[in-house]
């Protein structure tokens, strides 16, 4: 008998307390990324509004810097949208070998009972270049739901942008943008298991997304609640987060608490439960008291 939903995170509760470590490769990505974006996002502003910092200085209201602003990236679009491309090849690449070192790191903590730092390195150097080619056809994926927004999109001319004249005229381009928003709520769901599938069992892209499309048909339910469940944490977060910024103190606190939590536990956190799930889904062996042991012998254990 396979564990149980309960079970998986507990134990995996229990692994993630006893592998810390499991942490570093989402900490590392975060500082990497996060200081590439800095950079890019001050050499494209100052490229392409570098000129006219003067005149945006001096707009008095949201219209008036609109006005400024929409001339200037209408005339700077191409650049715009290489740069924006660019910016997301190279932080998809970067997030793609981390990503598959945690992944990596958590299937070795789920079979031995213990994470070492360098198997993020094996792991992710062994998988970066397959996961990062299916996290491209996965974004495809999701873009191609702009569809839903060309219709509503075509409708609205530049002076009803700038004036805001005519609310109703918005009304389809918002409708396109609920349901790209549920598209890719429902894509997620059904993608949710697919880095893990490509990463445990050294896949090629396409083999790694079919493998995570199969895993959830077979295992909707649970893959569902483990979802759901990881939603629902960050939706409590966010409420934490609102509530702490009412209170004087907890309001300078909580960001740094907040950070550490969503950066250093969280991640790591689901991570274990999602490859937990997944190896004892697929009769992998997993480590249970100090022993290796096979799924069917869980119930025992």
């Amino acid at each position: 008998m396979v564990e149980d939903l309960g079970k998986i995170l507990s134990k995996g509760f229990e692994t993630y307390t006893k592998n810390l470590n499991l942490s570093i490769p989402f900490i590392i990505n975060v500082v990497i990324t996060g200081l590439l974006s800095v950079i890019m996002l001050f050499a494209g502003f100052f490229y392409i509004f570098g000129s006219s910092l003067s005149s945006l200085k001096n707009a008095t209201t949201p219209q008036q810097a609109i006005s400024i602003i929409l001339p200037l990236v209408l005339h700077h679009i191409h650049e715009i949208v290489m740069l924006i491309i660019i910016y997301f090849l190279i932080v998809s690449f970067i997030e793609s070998f981390f990503l598959a070192g945690a992944i990596g790191m958590a299937q070795q903590a789920t079979e031995t009972g213990k994470a070492e730092l360098s198997t993020m390195i094996e792991a992710g150097k062994k998988n970066v270049v397959n996961l990062y080619l299916a996290e491209i056809l996965v974004g495809l994926i999701y873009f191609a739901g702009v569809v839903f927004i060309v219709p509503g999109a075509m409708r609205i001319n530049l002076d009803q942008i700038l004036s805001f004249s005519d609310i109703s005229a918005f009304l389809p381009l918002i409708g396109g943008f609920l349901l790209w928003a549920i598209y890719l709520v429902i894509l997620s769901l059904v993608l949710a298991v697919f880095i893990y599938a490509l990463v445990i069992d050294a896949l090629s892209p396409i083999d790694g997304i079919l493998a995570g499309f199969r895993f959830f048909t077979k295992h909707k339910f649970e893959v569902f609640m483990l979802w759901l469940i990881a939603g629902i944490i960050v939706i409590v977060l966010f409420i934490i987060e609102q509530v702490m910024g009412l209170i004087p103190v907890a309001k300078i606190i909580w960001p740094f608490i907040n950070m550490i939590i969503s950066i250093a536990v969280i991640p790591p956190l689901t991570t274990l439960w999602w490859v937990r799930l997944y190896m004892t889904r697929t009769d992998k062996k997993i480590y249970i008291n100090e022993l290796l042991a096979h799924p069917n012998d869980l119930e025992k254990a």
